[in-house]
């Protein structure tokens, strides 16, 4: 069974993808809900954000004030690296237990979906990489219409991320999403389809050590 990490720059449709993967039946691993998921209400992450800021930080009903900490971790580096590691350690936690289970499982693949799965590291927990990208204007558009944000609001985000052309050097597969769902969709079913036949290949003894490239 093979652990595709999936990124994408912002605006780049890497959820597009990671839907349609869900569509064919394809674990996929949410990094950004188990981020939000891991501080919920009777969670071990609550209790170590409270750890971290104090009782101030729940709603009356016990909820974490997503708002108070946001606030917080944007004017004080200190807590936003708290924070932020705790976070990204129980989403790890998380990831390790889904790759777990997936082991044990009959699926050829299964996805870590992972905005920043490259920056973090994860990519060295996956047997692939597989990264969605799209012309830079186009990415900067479809981010100002998602986000109700200016153009120079997107192109300060990109800026602070990775650039595409590193990240490629990372990729064993890139998918081209500037152009029709439809054609984005075929990239991934053709990609899924070799997986499947070199996983066939592998229960026959016939195992290849073939690397999936761009289209």
């Amino acid at each position: 069974m093979k652990v595709v990490g999936l990124t994408g720059g912002i605006g780049s449709g890497k959820s597009t993808v990671s839907n349609h993967l869900r569509e064919m039946g394809v674990p996929v691993f949410d990094a950004d809900r188990e981020a939000h998921t891991a501080v919920e209400k009777g969670s071990p992450g609550l209790d170590k954000a409270v750890k971290i800021f104090g009782p101030r930080c729940l709603l009356p009903n016990g909820e974490l004030n997503r708002v108070w900490v946001a606030d917080q971790v944007f004017h004080n580096e200190d807590l936003m690296a708290a924070y932020g590691g705790m976070v990204q350690d129980e989403v790890r936690r998380r990831a390790f237990d889904f790759m777990g289970r997936m082991q044990h499982s009959d699926n050829t693949m299964s996805v870590l979906d992972v905005p920043l799965l490259i920056e973090c590291g994860w990519h060295e927990f996956v047997d692939l990489v597989w990264l969605v990208a799209v012309d830079p204007e186009e990415q900067v558009r479809r981010t100002m219409l998602r986000d109700h944000a200016t153009e120079e609001q997107v192109r300060a985000r990109i800026a602070a991320q990775m650039s595409l052309e590193e990240k490629k050097k990372y990729a064993d597969l890139i998918i081209d999403n500037s152009k029709t769902p439809e054609h984005t969709c075929r990239q991934v079913n053709n990609a899924v389809s070799r997986l499947e036949k070199l996983a066939a290949e592998a229960k026959k003894g016939r195992a290849s050590q073939r690397i999936i490239i761009a289209e």
